[in-house]
């Protein structure tokens, strides 16, 4: 005959269960997150934005925002155009939905590259380096990927 436990019993039981799986996923959560990125001048960066029918060259001598997006920041400031962005911490990283009124949707989002390069990581955690040439392109999903 087999042993059967209340459902208390198995309440009990189950609970250290859950709290074990649950510490594991965060656990998990935090080694996957991008190291953050050490602040650095950098110098001679490039920043193209192309949208549709549009596009903005910027490019400092020197610049202390060292990411991708940092330096999209930076082009925004000076040169006076929108950046709309939403942040996300798992995984950590921000998600650019707006450059310079085109807005993502209808099959089309702003994409970025490093050296013709697509990263796998979020632009803000993207460094750049002394001579990288960064761009934003407003392009549909499928396209360079």
């Amino acid at each position: 005959m087999a042993l059967r436990l209340s459902e208390r019993q198995q309440a009990i039981l189950f609970a250290p269960i859950l709290i074990a799986a649950i510490a594991g996923l965060y656990a998990t959560t935090l080694l996957l997150q991008p190291t953050p990125v050490q602040a650095s001048v950098v110098r001679l960066v490039r920043l193209d934005v192309e949208g549709v029918g549009w596009s903005i060259q910027y490019a400092p001598l020197t610049t202390n925002n060292n990411t991708a997006f940092g330096l999209l920041l930076e082009a925004s400031a000076k040169l006076a155009f929108p950046v709309a962005y939403v942040w996300y911490q798992i995984p950590q990283g921000v998600f650019v939905t707006a450059i310079n009124g085109s807005v993502n949707g209808e099959g089309r989002y702003w994409l970025y590259q490093v050296n013709g390069l697509y990263p796998n990581i979020a632009a803000d955690h993207r460094a750049l380096h002394d001579d990288d040439i960064v761009r934003w392109s407003f392009s549909a999903a499928q396209e360079g990927m």
